[in-house]
């Protein structure tokens, strides 16, 4: 059983995913992936809605994956609409070569078998 501070993915879950990827450049990982995480200690996960960020760096230095969870669509709205956030969004943007951010659902979860 996970801790309750973990994050968690269950299909049966109603909620919103956010899958953030961010190309940049290998010597700008690090900077991205400290500020993601900053920025979401610091204010993000305070927000109404939020549930969980999870941040990935690509093994070959070329990715960031920002993967949010929150409790609803309307939630998510509502954050992104605060000029704050708008700002935030410029920093991150700032030190990737591309961002590709997609709105998901979660249909399915595998794990292994004890």
């Amino acid at each position: 059983m996970a801790p309750s501070n973990a994050a968690t993915i269950e299909a049966e879950a109603d909620r919103l995913t956010l899958i953030n990827v961010y190309e940049v450049e290998p010597e700008k990982q690090v900077d991205l992936s400290r500020l993601l995480s900053k920025v979401t200690e610091d204010t993000i996960r305070h927000q109404p809605g939020f549930v969980s960020v999870c941040i990935h760096t690509s093994l070959d230095g070329s990715k960031v994956v920002n993967y949010a969870q929150w409790e609803s669509k309307k939630h998510f709205q509502d954050f992104m609409a605060q000029p704050a956030v708008q700002e935030e969004l410029k920093r991150f943007a700032a030190l990737a070569k591309s961002v590709t951010p997609s709105l998901c659902m979660v249909d399915a979860v595998h794990v292994a078998r004890a």
